[in-house]
């Protein structure tokens, strides 16, 4: 099992994937996947469903506000979000496994993804350990690869901010 510290992730419209390295250029052992649209839609939707139920800014505040409260979380993640646009190398010893699923678990105050892969679903592969502001960059990040390959997916915690505020 490879911990992950860092993500990286290339959008491939040839193969209509999206590639996860996991720990390019850090020192550690590097790992890469594809997530398919279906598994990015589940990630997505899933990490909207852990926010609602894990921040406490959001899980504190009115019912009618609590989709408001994780957009605005979730555009200050944005917002601090450090990434490159350089290519990702390829080479002997980076051909990447399609993930099977991602578990996600909190504890702590911190997010655990566990990634499985389709050729040995029940094994981890791979483990990650991140911040709430890392769980919503990496989520970001899934969704602009899905704007780019023209998926159609809905951008997580999207639902406030697509509606017309009205004041009275």
């Amino acid at each position: 099992m490879v911990n992950i510290g860092a993500f990286t992730f290339q959008f491939d419209q040839v193969e209509d994937r999206i590639r996860l390295v996991g720990n390019l250029d850090n020192g550690q052992q590097r790992i890469d996947f594809w997530l398919t649209r279906r598994l990015a839609k589940l990630l997505l939707d899933g990490g909207n469903e852990l926010v609602q139920k894990t921040s406490r800014r959001v899980s504190e505040s009115p019912s009618e506000f609590k989709d408001a409260t994780a957009q605005f979380e979730h555009e200050q993640a944005k917002a601090v979000l450090d990434a490159s646009n350089h290519p990702v190398p390829t080479g002997r010893g980076t051909e990447a496994k399609l993930l099977h699923r991602v578990d996600f678990s909190f504890k702590g105050g911190r997010y655990r993804l566990r990634l499985y892969t389709h050729d040995n679903p029940e094994t981890v592969a791979a483990v990650s350990v991140l911040t709430y502001a890392e769980l919503h960059q990496i989520l970001h990040l899934i969704h602009t690869g899905c704007e780019i390959l023209k998926w159609d997916i809905a951008e997580p915690f999207s639902a406030f901010a697509g509606s017309a505020a009205r004041l009275q």
